[in-house]
C-alpha cells in the first residue's frame, strides 16, 4: 500500500528497474504500479475511488482501511501465492473466496482469514497465477525473487494463517513494519533502500 501515484516506485526506476503497465480494478477502487520478475511481480497499490473501495462488497478485505491506516498500525503489505507446476491449488492458509468485479466470472481470488488482522499482511492466492510472462531485463540485473523477510510487530502472536506461511516467508520480530526482498541470493551485493518513501530494501 503506497500513497496515490505511489512515488515510492520511482525509486526503483531511478536504480535501474524496467516498470511494466500499470493496472486500475474497477469496483475496487484501486490502481497499481508494477514491477515483473522470473517468478515474482512487484505491486505498489493505492485507493483511487474510495466509494468502491468503502463498498459493501469490498468491506470483508479490509483494503481501504489498510490503506488508510498504511503510515499506522497497519501493515502496509500484501503477500500473494500461486500454486507450484506440481502443487494442488489450494492455498497454504485458511481462506476465503473473493470474486473482484474486475476480473472473469470463472476467475476468484482466496483471500487469507486474517483480512480483518490489519497489523498483520494481506495474504491471498491465485489458483490459476502462473509466472510473469515474458518479464523485461532490468538495467539493475535483478531477475528471480529467491527469499522474502516479513518484519513486523506482530511475529510473536501471528494468527493461523499468518503462521502457516512461516514455511514460505521468513517472519522476523521488528517495532515497525519492513519488507526485504533478495534477489538471485543477493550475487551482486548490491542494496537498494527505498526508505522513508516505502519500509522496502531490496538485495540483489
Amino acid at each position: 500500500m503506497t500513497a496515490p501515484g505511489a512515488p515510492a516506485a520511482d525509486g526503483l526506476v531511478e536504480a535501474g528497474l524496467t516498470e511494466g503497465a500499470s493496472r486500475t480494478h474497477p469496483g475496487q477502487g484501486t490502481t497499481n504500479r508494477r514491477f515483473f520478475f522470473e517468478n515474482a511481480m512487484l505491486e505498489f497499490l493505492w485507493v483511487h475511488d474510495r466509494d468502491e473501495a468503502e463498498s459493501e462488497a469490498m468491506r470483508p478485505t479490509h483494503l481501504l482501511e489498510r490503506w488508510t491506516r498504511r503510515d499506522g498500525d497497519a501493515s502496509p503489505f500484501g503477500l500473494c501465492f500461486r500454486p507450484a507446476d506440481t502443487a494442488v491449488e489450494t492455498p497454504p492458509f485458511p481462506a476465503w473466496d473473493y470474486e473482484p468485479p474486475y476480473l472473469p466470472a470463472d476467475r476468484d481470488i482466496q483471500v487469507g482469514d486474517n483480512a480483518g488482522v490489519v497489523s498483520e499482511p494481506f495474504l491471498f492466492y491465485l489458483s490459476w497465477g502462473c509466472s510473469p510472462s515474458d518479464p523485461p531485463e532490468h538495467d539493475a540485473g535483478l531477475t528471480a525473487l529467491t527469499s522474502v523477510t516479513l518484519h513486523t510487530p506482530t511475529a510473536d502472536t501471528p494468527s493461523d494463517a499468518l503462521s502457516a506461511v512461516s514455511r514460505l516467508v521468513d517472519i522476523e520480530p521488528a517495532e515497525t513494519h519492513r519488507m526485504t526482498l533478495v534477489f538471485d541470493d543477493g550475487g551482486r551485493g548490491e542494496t537498494l533502500d527505498i526508505r522513508p518513501d516505502a519500509p522496502l530494501v531490496m538485495r540483489y
